[in-house]
């Protein structure tokens, strides 16, 4: 009952005055779903590579914008908040916005789990696949997501205590960051085996100007193109059977918030290199799959640069 009344408050004729209800209700139904992640048997843990290496760099310095879309199979409003990312925003900036879209906490818990957004009336054998990973969830619960579909630009602070920025402010957000000059510069080296799925993934981290704080290295990878079921509210059919989910969050590398990789003085030029190995889930697609790292600064989770690389180079 009470699913199937958010449900339809949730659709776009809404009574306004329902929201902040909702939103409570959301939360709470979140922090009640992360009990089913089982980080363990969800994700394969990377080992640390201590030979990775790297030639001269000679490639131009080039700004990057990371782009988190919180997103779930069962949020009727998330496929247009995703048409408008990939199909208007992304071609404006080609490669240099760097996407990950999250599926995580309510929306994103599959029928026949407690908790989600299930709503009952669904295709028998509909919305099993579940696109969690630990990392999304932590993310999720870190930035307080109220509900989808929002996103994070840059990590960078929105309002006055807020990261999750509105769609209809994304543009203006993105063109923001990159007025920004860009603070670090990161290369990525795959190298990936198709006979054991062996992925190994050297990073190189430079700063490029002088500055006194602390930095961490986050490392995931993301799959692309992913078919399967989708809510559509005003969309004939609602229920979209082969929906295609774009650059959708798989699993940390390095943790959810990844390693420290400087502190303190931090002078321009200093150069950080982080290597993992890691075996890929035999359920992925390696063509489709990318690496993303981003350094961030520790403090208050901006991030100074992204850049993402396909697994098979």
């Amino acid at each position: 009952m009470i699913n199937t009344l958010i449900l339809l408050l949730m659709k776009p004729n809404s009574i306004k005055y329902f929201i902040p209800v909702l939103a409570g209700v959301f939360i709470a139904l979140h922090f009640q779903s992360c009990d089913v992640i089982d980080g363990s048997t969800r994700e394969n843990n990377a080992s640390i590579d201590t030979t990775c290496t790297f030639d001269a760099d000679t490639t131009p310095i080039r700004k990057k914008v990371l782009m988190e879309d919180y997103t779930g199979y069962l949020c009727g409003n998330c496929p247009q908040a995703g048409i408008y990312l990939n199909d208007t925003l992304a071609p404006i900036y080609g490669d240099s916005l760097v996407v990950i879209s999250v599926h995580a906490a309510f929306f994103a818990i599959p029928c026949g789990l407690p908790g989600g957004a299930c709503p009952g009336t669904q295709p028998a054998g509909s919305f099993q696949t579940d696109f969690r990973c630990p990392a999304g969830e932590d993310w999720y619960d870190q930035f307080n997501i109220p509900t989808n579909p929002l996103g994070l630009v840059n990590r960078a602070a929105y309002g006055t205590s807020n990261f999750f920025v509105p769609k209809s402010k994304w543009a203006t957000k993105i063109n923001d960051e990159f007025a920004v000059a860009p603070e670090a510069k990161i290369r990525i080296k795959n190298t990936y085996d198709p006979a054991t799925r062996n992925l190994r993934i050297c990073i190189e981290s430079k700063f490029l100007s002088s500055v006194i704080d602390t930095f961490n290295l986050q490392v995931v990878l993301i799959e692309d193109s992913l078919i399967d079921w989708q809510l559509w509210y005003n969309h004939s059919p609602e229920y979209v059977p082969d929906y295609i989910h774009r650059h959708v969050l798989r699993q940390s590398v390095n943790g959810s918030f990844g390693p420290t990789i400087a502190s303190g003085n931090i002078s321009a030029g200093q150069t950080v290199v982080n290597g993992y190995n890691l075996t890929l889930n035999s359920s992925w697609a390696a063509p489709n799959c990318k690496v993303v790292a981003f350094i961030y600064d520790a403090d208050n989770y901006r991030v100074l640069q992204v850049e993402e690389a396909d697994v098979i180079e």
